[in-house]
């Protein structure tokens, strides 16, 4: 069995890119033992740039590819796709949300994560179930400050939609776009801080969530809560090693493994021998279990030819390994349907899972401690 990889190894999103990476090999090193399988893992850089997605795909498949895993990047991972479909190569998605993934009518994707709008939905209700419990006053409004790339813009409009259908507590007032190559926020920031509102809530990559924060700090502004959503920043390490301890206190919801699920302390354990300077977040544990679902596919098909791995992923029903996710499902568009969310929160120098409660590591801060008192 060999499957492509495509991650951005490089450029503006290598710490997530490099995460993933980590995450492949450590499942392809379970999915041996756990499948039997004789599995090569083919990498490929997509330089953090969406229209090498497409270049990287067709590369591996010449490399005699017959399942990929990709891209992390919503725009890569459509380049990717466009590629798949001419081969009839297969492609588990194990990140991207942008809705596009899997509403252009591609036959070849398999999107084990949610779309922008399902988690953004889910992640406003447990956010809305949440707000009564909170000491201290819950906010009462909210401004986004989002990418304004492919994944950026799909999040800023699910959360607008989705801000309705829940019927948020909370007043949106503001909606702040800024470039993905930015190298400074400084303006963005000050905008939303000139709204007043209590809670600010970003969509971002884990380098200019790093600058948020940093400019929060500058600007002397406590918002009572920073809430993300289908973002990076809190589930990264090199957030915490940039930050320090300013980086306690947000919040973001989003796919996480299940501290809790039966083989976690084993995965846990493997990837701490192998990346001793390393953590198992969310991007790596995302790969890890895309991993597993194309093992899974490749077991029931007998066969690693494309084609019948096709045929497998479509009937795939199974539980996932190391997430805390239900039931792994493709409907006919080729997404997921049992995806959840948990609630983590950046406490002592890592990201801790504070809902649901049955796999919950800490409670929840709140509110935010102030920058200028740590």
């Amino acid at each position: 069995m060999k499957i492509g990889a495509i991650m951005p190894s490089s450029g503006v999103l290598a710490f997530p890119g490099q995460a993933c990476v980590r995450g492949i090999d450590l499942g392809a090193k379970f999915a041996r033992e756990k499948y039997g399988l004789e599995i090569d893992i083919v990498h490929a850089d997509t330089q953090s740039r969406p229209e090498n997605g497409r270049i990287a795909a067709e590369n591996l498949i010449r490399q005699g590819c017959t399942v990929l895993i990709g891209a992390w990047d919503s725009g890569a991972t459509i380049s990717a796709l466009q590629a798949c479909e001419a081969a009839k190569v297969p492609m588990v998605v194990h990140i991207a949300s942008a809705t596009q993934v899997t509403s252009q009518g591609f036959t070849q994707v398999f999107r084990y994560y949610p779309t922008s709008l399902a988690i953004i939905r889910q992640s406003l209700t447990d956010l809305k179930a949440l707000l009564p419990t909170l000491s201290g006053g819950a906010p009462t409004t909210a401004a986004v400050l989002h990418l304004n790339n492919v994944m950026g813009q799909s999040s800023a409009a699910s959360i607008e939609q989705a801000w309705k259908e829940v019927e948020m507590p909370i007043k949106l007032v503001g909606s702040i776009p800024y470039d993905e190559k930015a190298k400074d926020l400084s303006v963005e920031v000050a905008k939303a801080k000139a709204t007043g509102t209590e809670m600010l809530f970003p969509i971002t990559r884990v380098n200019d969530a790093i600058m948020i924060t940093r400019e929060c700090v500058k600007q002397g502004w406590d918002p009572k809560m920073i809430y993300s959503a289908n973002s990076n920043g809190v589930i990264d390490k090199a957030y915490y090693d940039a930050l320090g301890k300013y980086a306690d206190g947000p919040m973001v919801s989003a796919l996480y493994y299940n501290p809790k699920a039966p083989d976690a302390q084993n995965i846990l354990e493997m990837f701490a021998a192998d990346y001793p300077n390393d953590w198992l977040d969310g991007n790596a544990a995302c790969a890890f279990e895309a991993v597993q679902i194309a093992s899974d596919a490749v077991k029931r098909a007998g066969s690693s030819e494309s084609a019948a791995i096709h045929g497998a992923l479509k009937t795939t029903d199974m539980d996932p390994v190391l997430m805390s996710s239900g039931k792994i499902k493709f409907d006919a568009t080729g997404q997921n349907m049992n995806c959840a969310v948990a609630l983590l929160q950046a406490q002592n120098g890592k990201p801790r899972v504070v809902s649901p409660k049955g796999i919950a590591e800490a409670e929840l801060k709140y509110p935010l401690a102030p920058f200028s008192a740590r």
